[in-house]
């Protein structure tokens, strides 16, 4: 018998009663558990087999390793999330970018803590989901070992320079005395302010990566390179991004 927190950051039917849970858990990455009997009306453990419910699990492993769900207690259900089509497709589309990722069981706590954070703000809309999107991007990226190094031109070591190269390939900067020969297509151009807030993103504590303004220019210019950056580095773009943009143009057409 195993007991662990962790959140479910998937779920998807499975026989006539029973759910797939994808858990995002400290201690051991993403696992999969199958919850027995939870599509029942006032079923045991229902309230932990939602999308979005953080909680301890007490999960049983057969013989061919598969995890059972056998009882829970809710710690917090993110519900309104649901509520919202334009933050719930975001925080799908974070739920695809993590399980993607293969979250290991070193990085996982931080992880964990960096999407028990941002659906928080999601939550209580503290903070605009555009803002949300390039933090959760960069940092989810930084904290399984893509982190870039941005700390300098990495031929001459020059912290600023005007311009700055942003080889999103290599995931390094260049002055733009060092930035010759680079392929542009896969660089971005960093002014100061969108090198500092990179800055900030990937390497602050992780308390303190929400609490930074921009202008909706810069904004949208940060977003643009995260995603960018993501999926260079990963090879690949995601259905549930493209969900959410198409989500966000209406709200954007409808305001």
């Amino acid at each position: 018998m195993l007991t662990i927190k962790g959140l479910v950051i998937r779920e998807r039917p499975a026989g006539e009663n029973d759910k797939w849970l994808t858990v995002l858990t400290a201690e051991q990455g993403v696992l999969e558990v199958r919850a027995r009997g939870v599509r029942k009306q006032n079923a045991k453990n229902a309230a932990i087999s939602q999308l979005y419910s953080y909680g301890s699990l007490c999960l049983e492993r057969s013989r061919t390793g598969v995890y059972f769900l056998n009882s829970s207690e809710l710690i917090r259900s993110f519900y309104s999330v649901r509520l919202d089509i334009s933050r719930l497709s975001l925080a799908l589309y974070f739920s695809e970018l993590t399980i993607y990722t293969g979250t290991g069981e070193q990085q996982s706590a931080d992880v964990l803590r960096l999407f028990l954070n941002t659906l928080h703000y999601l939550e209580v809309k503290e903070r605009s989901h555009r803002l949300l999107k390039p933090v959760f991007e960069l940092r989810l990226m930084s904290e399984i070992g893509l982190v870039p190094n941005l700390i300098g031109c990495c031929k001459c070591y020059k912290y600023e320079d005007g311009d700055m190269v942003f080889d999103m390939a290599e995931g390094r900067l260049y002055c733009s005395r060092c930035c010759s020969k680079r392929d542009m297509t896969r660089c971005a151009i960093l002014d100061g302010v969108l090198l500092h807030a990179l800055r900030f993103i990937a390497l602050s504590d992780m308390e303190r990566i929400f609490s930074f303004r921009i202008s909706k220019k810069h904004l949208e210019e940060l977003s643009l390179i995260t995603e960018r950056y993501a999926n260079i580095q990963l090879g690949r773009s995601f259905k549930t991004l493209e969900f959410y943009k198409s989500t966000d143009s209406y709200e954007e057409k409808t305001d």
